[in-house]
């Protein structure tokens, strides 16, 4: 059993009160949804941010450079292109645009539609920079791609959505009521369809009476080989009073190749009726579809439209995180709320054993003012898909409400592995001061994580808010584990680059387990320049500072230079690390960074490490999927679960039953 803070000699209580997780944390925990508006929206990376499009507003055109708060650009065009009218004479706007990049330009395409009828065609525009301002930023039109018309075409050329297959080719989806969802070839010089394949493939249909053929605004992304096919079912668009109305959904399916077919988790082809549902309404959340997944610098993301129930009942966006499973299957994660270490547990995937479990309440005192009450009964469930960048020890703070006299346990499962977690008192229900945590140790893997929450059956219960993913370091930092940044990116070989005037940003780093004070970079190559780490953001307090000069070089391995840094500042608590790069020729191409000893060895426990695939050093080994080897914690180890205090052991065999002094070093 993992103890909660409130027990004095527990694991978890020493394990807070050595590292200072309980009350020293990097930013506000309290998250707040910013309710960007959009409608069948659409996003793309660029090196400094993200570009925002969403219908029917003549392309308007929003920026970003954290996906989170955002600068209205107006539109890109003053009137509906005159070439439109030939396919759609009663045109009222322009719809569903789609940004992508190809062939060294960014380009939008977009549609023009009747209302209710096939009289539609799809079109674009493009330029070489997406930020208004910079060089090379202005909109071309080139005018007609393809086009439906009522009467003769079985399909509609609304919703476009272009993806590059894994032999370079591009594709562009579109579709929506009739036969559903149509594919065919583009050349990537033209942005034209292709003329060496003029086939129109359906892909996506459904075929039930109940349904009405209700399926539009297809997305498709590759991941790992295969393709995956979003798209939006039932009645979308009904909000204000209407927004009841509204059945908007996401269903996907999967394929081995882009022509298809697609196919869902059950095996069903989604060309007859086939889907996965991966997003429906939940609590005030309504109607979410309208989507499109793209490709960020380290994930997948998926941004769409909701309407909000208990708000101004309008459209908004969400921009989630897709978790791939093992065998390469897409789950659904949190919305951005500003934090990429943060789970909301009302956003999780929710299931309820009876009617009223579960329940997502209300409370000022709530991160995003919501939270799950009634975690109560036996086979409900909290399913938590996270995108984890670095692989390693985590411990996850988990905010929680125990009104009643005795703990509380849930079990918390992280990627198969269980533990019961105590939950003890907190003085009351539905409210999550500061306080009102404990800590949870976990490992977790770089890329697709999955943590589910059960109630006990002890029958004592607490209510959960939200968990933060706390990385635990001791000596090295990978560079390729980065949460986001601007002017960085990973190479073909999975190595972090960056920019003169670049950041990334590495949350939640439990800084108490840094057990040197000096600090080394690797890098392939001396660019000139300096790389900085500094506190809680781009512009933040400099912690350390490392010179890209060959004054500074170390000793070269397998073309890795060490370069030496300036010594670490005095930290503790738990903060956002930012590597940033100033004065940099071309790129930086970092691969960690070292926390090391006066004898230039990487400690572990304050002693150093030793061989660490060598089975005599007497430590855990966690490697992440880059090659990178950490050296696991010196934890504490229960070989009975049912007990809740005796027999926890360090990794030398000394007892916390008797309450020795040991501080748990990471």
């Amino acid at each position: 059993m993992v103890m909660g803070l409130g027990k004095s000699f527990g694991f978890v209580a020493l394990l807070g009160a050595s590292l200072g997780v309980a009350t020293s944390f990097a930013a506000d925990w309290y998250a707040k949804d910013n309710l960007q508006p959009g409608h069948d929206p659409s996003m793309i990376r660029f090196e400094d941010g993200y570009a925002l499009m969403s219908t029917n507003n003549n392309l308007q055109l929003w920026t970003s450079e954290d996906a989170y708060t955002w600068r209205d650009h107006k539109s890109t065009v003053s009137a509906i292109p005159q070439w439109a009218y030939t396919y759609a004479p009663k045109t009222e706007g322009i719809w569903a645009p789609d940004l992508f990049y190809m062939n060294g330009e960014y380009r939008v395409y977009y549609c023009v539609s009747e209302f209710g009828v096939r009289n539609s065609a799809i079109g674009y525009q493009s330029t070489t920079s997406i930020m208004p301002g910079s060089t090379g930023y202005g909109w071309k039109d080139h005018g007609h791609v393809f086009h439906t018309k009522q009467g003769t075409d079985s399909y509609n050329a609304i919703d476009a959505d272009v993806v590059k297959d894994t032999e370079g080719n591009y594709w562009m989806a579109f579709g929506s009521f009739g036969l559903g969802i149509q594919l065919i070839k583009l050349d990537a010089t033209t942005g034209y369809q292709a003329s060496d394949d003029k086939t129109v493939y359906n892909i996506a249909r459904r075929t039930s009476k109940e349904s009405g053929g209700a399926e539009e605004g297809p997305s498709l992304i590759e991941h790992n080989g295969q393709y995956f096919l979003f798209t939006a079912w039932d009645k979308c668009c009904q909000q204000g009073a209407n927004i009841e109305q509204t059945t908007y959904k996401t269903a996907y399916g999967r394929a081995d190749k882009v022509t298809g077919p697609y196919k869902d988790r059950a095996g069903y082809n989604m060309a007859t009726g086939g889907g996965t549902i991966l997003l429906e309404r939940y609590g005030r959340y309504v109607g979410p579809g309208g989507g499109e997944a793209f490709q960020d610098l380290n994930r997948v993301r998926f941004v769409h439209h909701y309407y909000d129930l208990n708000g101004d009942k309008y459209n908004h966006i969400h921009i989630r995180d897709v978790v791939f499973t093992e065998d390469n299957w897409a789950e659904m994660g949190q919305p951005f709320l500003g934090r990429y270490l943060s789970a909301e547990v009302e956003h999780g995937a929710l299931t309820r054993a009876v009617s009223g479990d579960l329940a997502i309440t209300r409370s000022n005192t709530a991160s995003n003012g919501e939270y799950l009450a009634y975690v109560n009964t036996a086979g409900s469930k909290i399913r938590l898909p996270m995108n984890i960048m670095q692989a390693g020890n985590y411990l996850l703070r988990y905010r929680y409400a125990n009104g009643g006299d005795a703990a509380a346990e849930h079990k918390v499962t992280v990627n198969g592995k269980s533990q019961t977690v105590a939950l003890p008192p907190t003085g009351s229900w539905g409210t999550f001061p500061e306080k009102s945590v404990v800590m949870v140790p976990a490992t977790l893997k770089r890329g697709g994580n999955f943590i589910e929450i059960e109630p006990s059956p002890n029958g004592n219960f607490a209510e959960l808010d939200r968990i933060d993913f706390l990385r635990v370091i001791r000596d090295t930092i990978p560079a390729n584990g980065f949460d986001n940044g601007i002017r960085v990116r990973l190479t073909k070989d999975d190595e972090f680059a960056i920019k003169d005037g670049g950041y990334a940003i590495f949350e939640n780093v439990v800084t108490d387990s840094i057990v040197a004070t000096e600090v080394a970079v690797e890098v392939k190559s001396l660019t000139g320049g300096k790389l900085s780490i500094r506190d809680g953001k781009k512009d933040g307090t400099v912690l350390s500072e490392c010179e890209l000069v060959a004054a500074n070089e170390k000793f070269t391995s397998k073309g890795w230079t060490t370069v030496n840094c300036s010594n670490l500042k005095s930290i503790g608590g738990v903060k956002d690390f930012y590597l940033t790069a100033s004065g940099v020729s071309g790129e930086a191409i970092v691969k960690n960074i070292v926390f090391a000893s006066s004898s230039g060895e990487i400690v572990c426990n304050q002693e150093p490490c030793g061989d660490p695939i060598s089975s005599s050093s007497g430590k855990d080994i966690t490697s992440s999927s880059s090659g990178t080897t950490a050296i696991a914690p010196r934890a504490v180890r229960h070989d009975s679960p049912a007990s809740a205090r005796k027999g926890y052991r360090d990794l030398k065999g000394r007892s916390f039953d008797k309450q020795i002094p040991y501080r748990v070093m990471f």
